[in-house]
């Protein structure tokens, strides 16, 4: 991952953390279904053969559909962006896997942003490399959309994280 800069606006994401801590998102897997796409599908099988729980709720989705924010566009290029925010309380993980919609999309460029200060036991993994010791708004580009990537909260606070996906 490439650190690309900090989205400076600590009021922004503040407000943000306060208000996804204070509501109930989309429960992930149970209420997700079925991942899209043959990628997708061949995971999910992956995961459930190595003994995750389908009907588990391994983290909490956030969009703009039950989520009232406006989210800063971060291209200034005029690309579409589309956003997700997950919440993931203390013994929450997300297995590694790869998002299919990169795979779907024209030329996808994800970034990872995370919307709190690093926290112990706040984990993220993109391929072979833990991220860690970051500050809230920092914003990584995944240098692969595609890449295989997992988090896990082993810690005592949840933990906040956008995602972003630019595409054309």
């Amino acid at each position: 991952m490439k650190y690309i800069g900090n989205i400076k606006n600590n009021t922004w994401t503040d407000q943000v953390v306060s208000k996804v801590l204070s509501t109930k998102g989309i429960l992930r897997p149970k209420q997700g279904g079925i991942p899209e796409g043959d990628e997708g599908r061949r995971e999910w099988q992956r995961a459930i053969d190595a003994g995750y729980d389908v009907n588990a709720v391994y983290f909490q989705m956030f969009t703009q559909d039950n989520l009232d924010i406006t989210v800063p566009n971060i291209s200034t290029c005029g690309r579409s962006q589309h956003w997700w925010i997950t919440k993931m309380m203390p013994g929450q993980f997300m297995p590694m896997h790869v998002d299919p919609h990169t795979l779907q999309q024209e030329n996808a460029d994800r970034f990872w942003i995370p919307l709190q200060d690093w926290q112990p036991g706040h984990i993220f993994m993109y391929e072979n490399y833990v991220t860690t010791d970051y500050t809230k708004g920092d914003i990584f580009q995944y240098e692969n959309s595609a890449a295989l990537h997992g988090a896990a909260n082993i810690g005592s606070v949840p933990r906040v994280v956008l995602q972003v996906t630019l595409h054309d």
